[in-house]
């Protein structure tokens, strides 16, 4: 990666760091009863929510496949760089549930049948687990290759910690937190590389 793709991705990781915690505390704050009860609630809605959904999904796409090309360009990980593949797919996957939205706001849907709130569920639920697999199983490939620096490790260790209380369900609320925490890390590693760059 050049000096520009190095502050561009450092700008999607900044960005994200916020807008990730205040989309998830609105959205979770639409009902107390739980993420199932607010997305079947969201689903029945079309608003400014979704757009900023889709803009997360976006730069967070982003952020894996940047993060991806780095490690081609820079570490022998080629195993990490294909479970960042498939990490960006399944955050594609799952912020492409939107398509739900678009369909119930298209046909003036107010009610939601079971069948739709299951299908849902498993998509979005399926995604998010099976994210934090690959993200734990990425995590523990970056932690053990000795040539990355130390800000991806703790990059690493962040998201392997991440996954392990996304798994727990009960604790996965403070990934609203931690997750912001890991961008912004990221987001220092690539400025950092930046200036390195333009020193070379």
């Amino acid at each position: 990666m050049n000096s520009r793709e190095n502050l561009l991705t450092a700008g999607a990781c900044a960005l994200l760091a916020v807008l990730f915690p205040f989309y998830w505390i609105t959205f979770l704050g639409q009902s107390m009863a739980g993420f199932e009860e607010a997305l079947k609630q969201d689903l029945l809605t079309f608003n400014w929510l979704d757009l900023l959904f889709v803009i997360i999904g976006a730069l967070e796409v982003s952020i894996y496949l940047a993060l991806s090309n780095h490690f081609k360009n820079h570490f022998n990980a080629t195993a990490a760089r294909m479970l960042l593949f498939i990490m960006a797919g399944l955050v594609s996957v799952f912020h492409l549930t939107v398509l739900f939205d678009i369909y119930f706001a298209l046909s003036n849907q107010t009610t939601l049948s079971e069948t739709t709130g299951v299908v849902v569920m498993v998509i979005a639920l399926g995604s998010l687990g099976l994210f934090s697999l690959v993200a734990a199983v990425f995590s523990i490939v970056c932690l053990v290759n000795q040539h990355l620096p130390a800000l991806l490790k703790v990059f690493s260790v962040l998201m392997l910690l991440m996954c392990l209380l996304q798994m727990t369900l009960v604790l996965s609320f403070t990934n609203v937190f931690l997750f912001p925490a890991a961008l912004l890390l990221l987001s220092i590693y690539f400025v950092k590389e930046k200036e390195e760059l333009e020193v070379i």
